[in-house]
């Protein structure tokens, strides 16, 4: 019998041209052509393997019968289960009774009456498709046929009806989708909502991706009752050192709703773009330098906020801001030097036009890296700067400002006490150009100079004192400024007296310059480790100014990180304003981290003065967070504005998890801005209620339903 077996190897090998085919069992017959094994029997053949109760094969057709408890693996790919399947090797066809299927990518089977199959596809009719346990699946989609290419491993399903446990939900004329993680083109999982206000939402992803360097997905949506768009991302790597991506959107609102809504713009449009690259001057100018070279782009441009708004199905993540800032920074950096060149826009959304905002195009900075000198005694470093102010109307600026600091240092009383001098000297020009105003003169921005000589006195100490299992670490430290030499013409000679940081006055926009006040800095940190963790920190400051008017409190501060313990946390940040005699900002933070339970509530308070204006504030955040086993997850958050009396965000929901499928469900309340004709009507509030499906490994999708209310 071994003979036989040696044989049926040597032969198959040479009739499979070079592919070796092993057939292996205890106890076999050979009948000329024909081999049979029935105890225990396998063939191996390429990436497969083949068992069953009884394994005929033929050597002259190639052709493999397999019966009884037939199972096949195919490496790292899927197994496959029958009573009776029919193999042709020299063909590559194939064919199973009954046939069952599990797919070790994505854990889902397929199960069918009979499949066949040539090469790399396999065809399957009247069959299941479920992700979960075949005995009592969660879900489960009929189909009335369905074919797999494991070679680009995908699943088409056609004719499917998704069942929940044995009750039919949905119809689906056809499904496909992948069984890895390659990306391909192909139509991703549509969004859909209803609203009160624009109807019903429908917006389906197409996904390009014709090679590894760059994909494109065009978004295009359909609000029923308030009009249409496409939004469209391009996202691209150019080279080993930069990525980038483009963002284009358009959307048309119907005149019914721009109307009831009182929109300034009834079309609204813009783009983002980003861009890094960390090698710029050697892969666009071949320039070889030993330093590293860079560029960063974020720009962006829109019509209005609502740009923004109808990029999604949903306006939870909108921007609450009504700026919006586009930046494009390069830089070189050595050994020992700096160089930068940054540009930056701002676009208020909440305004028409921008034509007065002052833009940064562009900002020139040279700073050389800090130098030492006699053993660490003497520091050293450089800053300059050049700033073109420019806006389309109004008067613009050419600001250049440089700064030397230089520090004396060193300990005394064997390394008890840090000592130190800084004498910081800085000097100021402005210039300006552009057109005026109604209400400015040429005299009143004349070319302008300034220059300063501070000198700080820095005394402190680190002492460290180890307990048995914690360190205690504390860092006083006491700082005196004396405001020096000044040196004022010009622009800021003619206004020094009269504009302060923060005034309305027009032609105090470009006046940035604080009065000299000579000032003592106290601090004491304290730190507390225990076994090698920070336990607790707590950052005490106090300053005091003095001026011929007098001397005047700032703010005492204190700062404090407490980690209870492994679960529990305490932030607090607290301002006392003596010259108010009130707490003038403080933010207290609570949070615990449990196993099943995890929250936290917040309080953020400020009450200061913008131009002798009182502007107070206080928000309240809270989250929670509750998962009573691995299935189930309930979860809800709040901010609400005290202040406004305003609930700015509302979330309560739960979401249901299991190896096979997600549910969830999730209420949110949110409010979101918009540009309007209306003074004070410049935003909606959202109500959201969210339910998510996600059948694994197929995929899900989120439908919403959003009730608007004017704000």
């Amino acid at each position: 019998m071994r003979n036989i077996l040696i044989f049926t190897v040597v032969s198959v090998a040479a009739l499979m041209g070079g592919e070796r085919v092993e057939f292996i069992g205890s106890t076999m017959d050979a009948n000329g052509s024909l081999i049979q094994a029935n105890t225990s029997p396998v063939i191996l053949y390429q990436d497969q393997i083949l068992s069953a109760n009884k394994l005929m094969y033929d050597q002259n057709t190639s052709v493999v019968e397999a019966f009884g408890d037939v199972n096949i693996f195919k490496a790292g790919q899927y197994h496959v289960l029958s009573d009776y399947t029919w193999l042709n090797m020299n063909l590559n066809t194939r064919y199973s009774k009954p046939y069952y299927m599990i797919d070790h990518n994505t854990g889902a089977w397929m199960s069918s009456d009979e499949a066949s199959g040539c090469e790399s596809k396999i065809d399957l009719a009247d069959g299941i498709l479920s992700g979960c346990n075949s005995t009592d699946p969660l879900w489960k989609l009929h189909f009335s046929s369905a074919n797999y290419d494991t070679g680009a491993q995908w699943v088409n399903i056609y004719n499917a009806r998704l069942y929940i446990k044995d009750v039919p939900v949905m119809y689906f004329p056809y499904l496909g989708y992948p069984t890895d993680n390659t990306r391909r083109s192909g139509l991703l999982m549509p969004t859909l909502g209803l609203s009160n206000a624009e109807g019903f939402l429908y917006q389906q992803p197409i996904y390009f991706a014709p090679q590894n360097s760059w994909d494109l997905e065009f978004r295009p949506q359909i609000r029923t009752t308030r009009g249409e768009g496409v939004y469209g991302d391009l996202r691209f790597v150019d080279s080993p050192h930069s990525k980038g991506s483009i963002r284009l959107g358009y959307f048309q609102e119907q005149k019914e709703y721009a109307a009831q809504y009182d929109l300034v713009h009834a079309k609204h449009y813009g783009y983002n773009a980003t861009y890094t690259h960390t090698d710029v001057l050697k892969d666009w100018f071949g320039v070889n330098l030993s330093g590293e070279s860079g560029l960063y782009l974020n720009a962006s441009r829109m019509s209005d906020v609502d740009y923004l708004n109808l990029q999604h199905g949903n306006q939870i993540n909108s921007v609450t801001a009504n700026q919006v800032v586009s930046r494009l920074n390069s830089y070189y950096s050595s050994e020992d030097n700096y160089f930068g060149a940054y540009i930056k826009y701002y676009q208020y959304l909440n305004q028409s036009s921008n034509a007065q905002t002052i833009q940064t195009v562009p900002s020139l900075q040279y700073h050389r890296y800090l130098e030492t000198f006699f053993g660490d005694h003497l520091l050293i470093n450089g800053d300059a700067t050049v700033n073109n102010f420019y806006r389309s109307e109004g008067k613009a600026a050419v600001q250049g400002d440089v700064t030397i600091p230089l520090t004396l240092q060193t300990s005394l009383f064997n390394d008890y006490l840090d000592v130190s001098y800084g004498a910081n000297g800085s000097l100021r020009m402005i210039g300006f150009y552009g057109n005026e105003q109604p209400n400015e003169t040429g005299s009143i921005y004349d070319k302008g100079t300034y220059g300063q000589l501070d000198h700080t006195f820095k005394m402190g100490s680190t002492l460290i004192h180890p307990y048995e299992t914690m360190t205690h670490i504390m860092n006083p430290e006491v700082s005196y400024t004396y405001a020096g030499s000044r040196l004022y013409n010009g622009y800021y000679e003619t206004y020094h007296s009269s504009c302060s940081v923060g005034s309305t006055d027009p032609v105090c926009q470009y006046y940035t310059l604080n009065e000299p006040k000579d000032n003592v800095a106290l601090a004491l940190n304290n730190y507390l480790f225990e076994n090698g963790k920070q336990r607790f920190v707590d950052r005490l400051s106090q300053n005091f100014a003095h001026d011929k008017a007098g001397t005047a409190y700032g703010e005492l501060q204190n700062e404090l990180e407490w980690q209870v313990s492994s679960a529990v946390s305490l932030y607090n940040q607290t301002a006392y304003n003596h010259d108010r005699n009130i707490i003038s900002k403080e933010q207290n933070t609570v949070r615990y981290n449990g196993e099943t339970i995890s929250g936290s509530i917040s309080h953020y308070y400020t009450d200061t003065l913008l131009n002798t204006v009182p502007v107070y504030a206080s928000y309240w955040t809270a989250d929670m967070g509750y998962r009573p086993n691995r299935y189930y997850r309930f979860f809800g958050q709040i901010a609400y504005d005290y202040h406004a009396d305003i609930l700015k965000r509302g979330e309560v929901g739960f979401l249901y998890t299991q190896r096979c499928f997600d549910f969830g469900l999730r209420f949110v309340q949110n409010i979101r801005p918009i540009l309007t004709n209306v003074v004070g009507s410049d935003s909606v509030n959202d109500s959201y209620l969210f339910i998510t499906v996600n059948l694994k490994p197929l995929g899900g999708s989120v439908f919403n339903y959003k009730l608007t209310t004017g704000q």
